[in-house]
């Protein structure tokens, strides 16, 4: 059984957007050979908040992804974050191998210029956050999977939390960052990630093809076209009184973006 979180007394977000995606489009090659991966793309999140971008494989999820991570530029449109730098996570944890659990997370910390002392003391705090705990020697094939994607979690919070002096929430990119690991495990870190995500107020952005994982994570859930990518619909998940029917509803959705791409 998943658990879900109850966000229904959470306080309206006001103020600029965290991410802005204005009219986002992107083609990659050129001529005959152009493939249109985002079409007009339109997005806001707001400071704090968890969203979803939900659509098949190959719909442009990973593409808008990078693009507002700042790792691949739009053809049209513009992004703007409230963040400089905007933490990743990927679905393999990319660990150094050469370097233990707390040096992992201390990474991002140090390349920004965090004084050993500061970083070492912050890569404990998330690593406890994470629930790894005197695991900070530990080297990455000494880790279980899920621990490595622990690991993962707690340097992109340090990316995403701990190097900005803006006080504005940090911004952290997700790209099915759970895909590649067994139900049980999975199912463990989805809730850690609702428990880390309502502790330290950071403005998510999570890519899945999992419209379970979707509706149980975040409080909106953006529907992708088929490519190219376009934003089909969107879903409050604090508003909708049944979890259940919602899946439904989504997967139905979902299910005719895929059908009417087949078609065309």
């Amino acid at each position: 059984m998943t658990a879900t979180l109850d966000r229904a007394g959470r306080t309206p977000r006001t103020g600029p957007p965290s991410v802005d995606i204005r009219g986002v489009s992107k083609v990659f090659g050129s001529g005959a050979d152009a493939v249109v991966a985002l079409d007009g793309v339109d997005l806001r999140v707001q400071p704090g908040e968890f969203v979803c971008l939900l659509g098949a494989s190959g719909c442009g999820k990973t593409t808008l992804l990078n693009v507002v991570a700042g790792l691949d530029q739009p053809t049209a449109g513009e992004v703007e974050r409230s963040v400089a730098r905007p933490a990743v996570m990927f679905q393999e944890a990319a660990l150094l191998p050469w370097l233990s659990a707390g040096r992992n997370v201390e990474l991002p910390l140090r390349l920004a210029g965090v004084g050993r002392a500061a970083r070492r003391r912050r890569a404990e705090e998330l690593l406890a956050l994470v629930r790894l705990e005197g695991l900070a020697d530990k080297r990455p094939h000494e880790l279980s999977g899920g621990m490595r994607q622990r690991v993962a979690l707690a340097r992109a919070l340090a990316a995403a939390t701990g190097v900005d002096e803006s006080g504005e929430p940090g911004v952290l990119l997700m790209d099915e960052p759970f895909g590649a690991l067994d139900a049980i495990t999975r199912d463990v870190l989805q809730a850690e990630l609702l428990r880390v995500w309502e502790a330290t107020g950071t403005t998510v952005l999570f890519v899945t093809h999992d419209v379970r994982e979707s509706v149980r994570l975040a409080e909106r859930v953006v529907l992708l076209s088929s490519r190219p990518g376009r934003v089909v619909r969107e879903w409050e998940t604090r508003e909708a009184p049944d979890r259940d029917g919602l899946h439904e509803t989504i997967t139905g959705e979902l299910r005719e973006v895929i059908s009417a791409h087949a078609r065309g």
